[in-house]
């Protein structure tokens, strides 16, 4: 009887699902950061789009947190390729996207200035000369990206692009999405139930880091005080806004990288909450919970919470990603 060997590829992916789960205490920042970019890496289309929340923005946010995790080169090319595409046809456009993709660009090593046929640096910064915000009509969280993108860039974002961002800041010592106080709003920029934005943690956590990275004013309230309001006492994370304060990975990420660019030692149970939305065998995260238990595997929540993990603010530079992301099984159903 002639005995035949398994094919090496199916033996690897054998001892893939059999071998037992690392404990997770064991576990570094760095090895969780890796597992959730084999997540995101392996949601990865045809196309080179990673396409969560949108498909140009979430795959450029991609690329950062990959670069971030230090694995996935290969994902990162092609999510360029794409990238560059869609700068070329046009499709690339306005300050928040045009920043995405610039920070996308640097944090893989590439030139912004030569990207698609276009020198996105200058069309952030042609902008950035309207007024003191970056266009008309900008929001707040376009104008922090604006600014991150000038930054990674080398570019130096103006004193008034800074003072428009600074002077934004809410009563209570967060940041709105949608622009700066308007009279009759409340502390938390609110001026009642039909005001859909008021106060939110991603948009803070991303001023914040928008100034510290660019040396800008300090804000007349200390944005800890608003994080340490909002935060969610029973789970230790962060949710959105007011009124929606369960724990979620993108929100506690992005105020962990705020925390880590002011150079703070995040509260006590923060970096726990995060890493309790991570499905560990397949390095999916969460994006929060539903009762006691986690919401499913969610690729918007996996490529948000990776610089979290690793406390990087934005920009990400000087960090190169290298060989491909690792291979897991897939995320029950």
């Amino acid at each position: 009887m002639v005995r035949r060997s398994l094919p090496a590829a199916v033996l690897a992916a054998i001892l893939l699902l059999v071998q037992p789960l690392p404990a997770s205490a064991s576990l570094t920042a760095a090895d969780r950061a890796e597992r959730a970019a084999g997540y995101v890496a392996s949601a990865q289309r045809s196309n080179g789009a990673i396409v969560a929340f949108s498909a140009i923005g979430s795959t450029a946010d991609a690329v950062v947190s990959l670069v971030a995790a230090g694995v996935g080169r290969p994902t990162v090319r092609r999510a360029l390729d794409y990238l560059e595409r869609k700068v070329r046809n046009g499709k690339v456009v306005g300050v928040g996207l045009q920043g995405k993709v610039v920070q996308a660009v640097v944090a893989a090593g590439g030139d912004p200035r030569r990207f698609g046929g276009t020198n996105l640096v200058r069309a952030i910064r042609s902008t950035e000369q309207e007024g003191g915000n970056l266009g008309a009509g900008t929001s707040v969280f376009d104008q922090a990206l604006g600014i991150l993108a000038l930054v990674a860039a080398g570019r130096a974002p103006s004193a008034t692009s800074l003072a428009w961002l600074a002077d934004a800041q809410c009563a209570d010592g967060g940041w709105q999405y949608d622009g700066p106080p308007a009279p009759g709003e409340d502390e938390h920029c609110s001026s009642g139930s039909g005001d859909w934005f008021a106060s939110d943690t991603n948009t803070t956590a991303m001023a914040v880091m928008a100034l510290e990275a660019a040396d800008g004013p300090a804000p007349a309230v200390a944005p800890q005080s608003f994080f340490e309001a909002i935060r969610d006492t029973d789970r230790g994370g962060w949710g959105y806004t007011w009124g929606f304060q369960t724990t979620d990975a993108n929100s506690t990420a992005l105020v962990l990288q705020a925390y880590a660019a002011l150079g703070l030692e995040p509260p006590a149970g923060s970096i726990r909450a995060l890493r309790d939305l991570q499905y560990l065998r397949c390095g999916a995260f969460a994006y929060s919970w539903s009762g006691e238990g986690r919401t499913g595997p969610d690729l918007g929540a996996t490529i948000g919470a990776i610089p979290g993990l690793l406390r990087l603010p934005f920009p990400v530079t000087g960090r190169v990603a290298r060989g491909p992301a690792p291979e897991l099984p897939a995320c029950a159903a």
